[in-house]
């Protein structure tokens, strides 16, 4: 079930460099604006191209630089080593309007042809790399697998009749370093409902078990269920959280709940998927559905909200099998996203409460008595939106993506300035709903998969450079 490779290159800024394999040699690194063709000419234009090549020991780093159009002469580097290139984009003034970042570790021998693309995006936008996957998905997790692809499985198809062929247990990928979408050859032993990556291994589970699949030699095996869960249907469908020491957990608690109209029992059941792949549960003292989760480095597994019973807040520490409830008033919000916004400080955006709009507020996950929620007034998303991903930006501030509440709200991003207590909506270039939001390998968030309010497959990537 290897992953062919497709793709395809996109003439913009051309780009010098020499290697040196045998015998000196040129590549030509072209920086290229994707689908918004027009990106580095818009108000304020680049003026200035900056590329940089970092080898991933961290002893050989070139840089060069030019007007665009111009050519980048880096000198002679050793072309049988691995290589990540930066991109800068700077007005007349000097300021930074362009990112790009290519995937880790690419080989200059190995690169096919003479030409190596790398993306580059307005900064503070959603923008299209070149190419598309093969085939959409609505409503598929999607992951990061091998430090270079973005993949969908499972969810259904997109594109009505003409795309229900697609096995639903087939992956679709999109190639960061050829920046284009291919197919798997063959089908994964499930739909995945939930998914884990180590490395090239892919843990798929849905209602009715779990499977490791070594995608690079096309190999399965069924994973053993843990004691302490009953089925793999009490965790199936909830958000994969990823620890810091190597662990990951998919939170069962996290599926939605009655609010956004999407069918998610309550859960009390983690799955605990060490680093190692070894599976073991974790249990909530009390059953949530539609609750956010996040890793607080330093305390643990945090679980929030998606019950009006108990605590509003559990938290899983270092070594425990059960999770532990904080004083926090109940918190019956649904869909909410978490992310760490300070030492021992997490924010929770978006959600349902009350079939509303829920408020945006800050929390301490380690308080042990007299605890609440503190709401950031003015700061609140500007609808009600459920299946929130929420990711942690620079400053305090907060990437959050979900869906608006309904069986088919459109996906929506908003920018969430905590200590500003600002929310701006960051319009996506292809509106769609059922999108799958993923960090990716270069840094970037990417979004992928959907459909349109027309029906017709989303297949482009969109992505946004957090810094």
């Amino acid at each position: 079930m290897k992953i062919p490779l497709l793709g395809r290159v996109l003439p913009a800024l051309g780009l010098s460099l020499l290697g040196c394999a045998e015998g000196p040699w040129t590549l030509t690194v072209e920086v290229v604006p994707g689908h918004e063709a027009t990106a580095f000419q818009e108000d304020p234009p680049v003026a200035r191209i900056e590329v940089t090549a970092t080898a991933a020991e961290g002893d050989v780093t070139v840089s060069a630089a030019a007007a665009p159009g111009g050519e980048l002469d880096f000198g002679e580097i050793p072309a049988e080593r691995a290589y990540t290139f930066e991109v800068r984009g700077l007005d007349a003034g000097g300021a930074t309007v362009v990112r790009g970042r290519s995937a880790a570790g690419i080989y200059l021998a190995a690169v096919t042809g003479d030409v190596l693309p790398l993306f580059a995006q307005r900064a503070g936008r959603w923008a299209r790399p070149p190419g598309e996957l093969a085939a959409s998905r609505v409503g598929a997790p999607g992951a990061a697998l091998a430090e270079r692809y973005l993949i969908l499985t499972g969810g259904a198809a997109a594109g009505g009749a003409a795309a229900g062929g697609v096995d639903p247990a087939r992956l679709d990928a999109y190639d960061l370093a050829a920046w284009g979408g291919s197919a798997s050859s063959g089908a994964l032993p499930r739909a995945a409902r939930s998914l884990v990556v180590r490395g090239d291994l892919l843990l798929t589970l849905d209602e009715e078990g779990a499977s490791w699949t070594d995608v690079a030699a096309g190999q399965s095996a069924e994973a053993s269920l843990p004691a302490g869960l009953g089925s793999f249907a009490e965790v199936a469908g909830g958000r994969t959280v990823e620890a810091s020491d190597g662990r990951s957990f998919v939170v069962g608690a996290t599926r939605a709940g009655a609010a956004t109209g999407a069918a998610g029992a309550p859960s009390d059941k983690v799955l605990v998927v060490g680093a190692d792949g070894a599976l073991s549960v974790a249990k909530l003292r009390h059953a949530r559905a539609g609750a956010a989760a996040v890793w607080v480095e330093g305390l643990g597994l945090v679980v929030a909200g998606g019950s009006a019973e108990g605590e509003g807040l559990e938290l899983l520490g270092d070594g425990a099998t059960e999770f532990s409830p904080r004083p926090f008033p109940p918190d019956a919000s649904d869909g909410a996203g978490a992310a760490v916004t300070g030492p021992g400080e997490i924010t929770l955006v978006g959600g349902v409460q009350g079939g509303t709009a829920a408020p945006t507020r800050r929390l301490a996950p380690g308080c042990a008595a007299t605890c609440a929620a503190v709401e950031v007034e003015g700061a609140a998303l500007t609808a009600a939106i459920g299946g929130v991903a929420a990711f942690a930006l620079p400053g305090g501030r907060i990437l959050a993506v979900g869906s608006e509440a309904g069986e088919d709200g459109l996906t929506r991003s908003f920018l969430v300035d905590v200590a500003a207590a600002q929310v701006e909506e960051l319009p996506l270039r292809e509106p769609r709903r059922g999108a799958a939001v993923v960090p990716a390998p270069n840094g970037t968030l990417a979004l992928l998969g959907g459909v349109h309010a027309d029906g017709t497959p989303a297949l482009t990537i969109e992505t946004f450079f957090p810094e």
